[in-house]
Order: structure tokens, then sequence, then C-alpha cells
């Protein structure tokens, strides 16, 4: 297959090509500007800058360039460890044809086709594998747990969730500068859909004259507690397509205490009505990241996905890569009852789980701050993980 020669060509000793710095920008939820969503920061924000200013800012610029050296850019030094996550992003339906272009010597132009966005970190969860980079009702457990001696609003948890207010700034969804080529408009979290500014950028493409939106696709990752209105989806009749990724990690009360505050009946619920929605149209999958919390479940939480009308999640290679919450922290011997538990699979997600947990050693410092960590929201929240997981508990 082609698309064959296009990894094996990307995944060359000496190749340090990737496609993004091309065509991709990300807009962290404090406004950080990073080249996607694996790279570090450029030392850029969005604050009362237009999108424009910074993807053409001398230092986004040396960097789009230090590509077209062939070099291998500081900023992407994970993808340099796992060549894997350049050649995925690189083939992905927005990028594949241009890759294809480069291999054949056509450098790519600098130009915006694929726009990520997280609105600020507004979220009414506060998942146990997220923070409060991602999640505001994060911030007084962060505060609690990181800093209990320091006033909440002396807090760097506070300070943070206060910079992310520059979704406040109205000129910014009405900037449609740069986005002439847009291709692919992802939206992530926070919730997305607890920032209705965005859509105010959706209807100004719907508006523009010189923008044709049947060849834009709509993304978002989204919690699963939110559905579309009716008007919502008026609009999204305009674009090629809209994606949803719905970040659904496990089930039932496993899934009431991973996800706090959101409630597993209505949200499967919400999962249903996804799953009605015009396939030619819009397309759903489910997202699940694998932590600790979850890997001792992926049997039950397969059939429980499958059943609901979902299969495809078994291609996604979504981990907690590190900190706590990690699965290859855990101890040795835990780690041998999973192998032994999954021994027998032939759920290529799962064995993709198996392989990853096993492919770092176990950190005993960071498991001894799991369960710290792990009691002390437990206190805080009035929840209680060995009840919820007594059966993985038993291992430890």
């Amino acid at each position: 297959m082609y698309e064959d020669k296009v990894r094996e060509w990307l995944m060359q000793p000496g190749n340090n090509f990737c496609v993004l710095p091309f065509i991709h920008m990300a807009i962290e939820a404090n406004g950080d500007i990073r080249p996607c969503c694996m790279g570090d920061e450029f030392d850029l924000n969005i604050r009362n800058k237009t999108i424009q200013q910074v993807y053409n800012d001398p230092k986004r610029l040396e960097f789009v360039d230090s590509f077209r050296r062939n070099e291998q850019h500081p900023a992407c030094h994970k993808c340099w460890k796992d060549p894997e996550i350049r050649a995925n992003f690189s083939t992905s339906p927005h990028a594949r044809e241009i890759t294809k272009q480069a291999m054949n010597g056509i450098t790519p132009k600098h130009e915006l086709r694929w726009l990520e966005i997280k609105p600020g970190n507004r979220c009414n969860l506060k998942c146990r594998i997220c923070g409060v980079h991602n999640s505001s009702s994060w911030t007084k457990d962060t505060a609690a747990i990181e800093e209990p001696e320091v006033k909440y609003k002396n807090s760097e948890a506070f300070k943070y969730t206060q910079s992310c207010d520059w979704i406040d700034d109205l000129e910014f969804w009405n900037d449609l500068n740069q986005l002439e080529s847009i291709e692919y408009l992802h939206f992530m979290g926070g919730e997305p859909f607890m920032v209705p500014e965005h859509f105010q950028l959706i209807e100004r493409l719907v508006n523009d004259p010189t923008i044709d939106t049947s060849n834009i696709t709509i993304g978002y990752n989204t919690n699963g507690t939110y559905f579309p209105t009716k008007e919502n989806f008026e609009l999204y009749n305009n674009f090629k397509q809209v994606n949803f990724a719905l970040s659904i990690d496990d089930i039932d009360e496993r899934f009431n205490y991973q996800r706090k505050l959101a409630n597993w009946e209505e949200v499967k619920n919400n999962i249903k009505n996804f799953q009605k929605l015009n396939k030619d149209q819009y397309f759903v999958h489910l997202d699940p990241t694998i932590s600790i919390y979850n890997i001792f479940y992926l049997n039950e939480i397969t059939k429980a996905f499958n059943d609901l009308g979902y299969h495809n999640f078994i291609k996604q290679r979504h981990f907690v890569n590190d900190g706590y919450n990690a699965i290859h922290i855990l101890p040795q011997h835990i780690k041998s009852v999973i192998v032994e538990k999954y021994k027998n699979t032939d759920n290529i997600w799962i064995k993709r789980a198996v392989d990853y947990m096993n492919s770092q050693p176990t950190d005993n410092n960071l498991w001894e701050v799991f369960k710290k960590n792990t009691t002390k929201l437990d206190s805080l929240r009035k929840e209680n993980f060995q009840n919820t997981f007594k059966e993985f508990y038993e291992h430890f």
C-alpha cells in the first residue's frame, strides 16, 4: 500500500520530516502557543494577538525553518523519542496528501490548515486523570493538595485558571485572518460546549463569502455531558463533516468516580444519541484514555462499549503518559497480575495497553504519590477508591 511506503519513508533514519509545523498550530487553555499537542510551548501567547500574528511570529517561523533544514527541533523531543507519533500525525486524514507530496520532493507551503483550540480550562468535571490545566473545576482541589498553606486566591492553581480568561476577548472569536485555508478546526478542552463563544467563530466562517465551509471539518473532544442543540446542528450542516471524540474511560460507578460530577446514566444516554447521527455528516467515536483507574477493567469496558454500538475505539493509543496515574509506574507484582489477566486476549487495544505498561520500569516514588494523592482526593470528595475498585484493590 502507498500509505505504508509513506510511513516507511517517515521512519527512515535521518529523516526528520513532520508536516505539522507547516500546516498546524495549537492554542493551549491559557493561550500559550504550541506546534501541536505533543510539542513544547514557543514562549508565545494568543492574548491580545491575532491568529495571524502568532502563526507568523519570528519564533514560530524559525521553528518551521528548522524542519526545512531537516533538523530535530528541541520543542519536539517527545516525537524524536517515539517516531511513531510523528508518523501518525503526518499520515492523518488532514495531513497525508501533503506528506505524500513531501516524500516526492515538494516542500509544503506554510499555510494554516489545521487549528487546534483549547478555549480556556472551563469544564464541568474534575476527572481523576485531569488537573487544573484542563479543568477549572479542579482549581480548588489542586490548591488544597499542592498548596494547603497558601490562601486560595494566592495559589498557583487559582492564578492559572484566571490566566485562561483570554477566551472572553470577543475580538479573537471574530478574527478570520489566517483562516482562509483552514480545513480542520479542532476544539478541545476543558469542555468546549461550555464556551458558547466558539460558536461565534463557527458562525462567522459560515457567513464569510470568501470561505467555503463545505471543505472544512469541525472536530471536538468532549466529555459527553453535553449534546448539541438544534441550533448547533443547523450550523454544522454547512460543513464537510463534524467529528466528536467522546472522552469516556469507563462505565457505571467507576465512571462516576473517575469523572467526578458526571452521571453515567445521563452520559450513556448522550452516547446513544450521538450514535444515531447521520454517519455521512458526523463521525463519532469513543476516545478512552488508559490509566491506573481502568487498566484492570478493559475486558468489561470493551463489552460495554461494543453493546453501545462503538467498536473503533480499539484503534486508540491514548494513555496517561507521565505522572502518578500512568500505568507503567505500577509495582511489578501488579503488572504481573495484569499480564496474566490478559494473556489470552486477541483485543489489540488491550494488547497495546499491556505493551505500553511494560515499556517502562516501575516507579516506586510515583506509586507512593498515587496512593497519597488518591487518599487526599477521596477525603476531599467523599469517595472511596478501595470500595469502587475493590477487585483491583485486592492486588495492592
